[in-house]
């Protein structure tokens, strides 16, 4: 099996999870405090995700 399958799934996997806690953070509660609470947890990952992938710095800097 091909060592980079799976690369793009994981590449939007932290995207398109905090795209839908935003959603859970916007529904009524108790969802609101629930999608809210986990944001407070995946944001500070998210910002690292960008700034590898923006910028090239920390653990997800493409190594090319």
């Amino acid at each position: 099996m091909n060592a980079d399958f799976g690369t793009g799934v994981n590449r939007l996997l932290l995207p398109v999870g905090t795209a839908y806690l935003v959603y859970l953070a916007l529904q009524p509660p108790p969802a609101k405090w629930v999608g809210l609470g986990c944001l407070a947890i995946v944001g500070p990952l998210l910002v690292g995700w960008l700034a590898g992938a923006v910028a090239g710095v920390g653990p997800w800097a493409d190594d090319d």
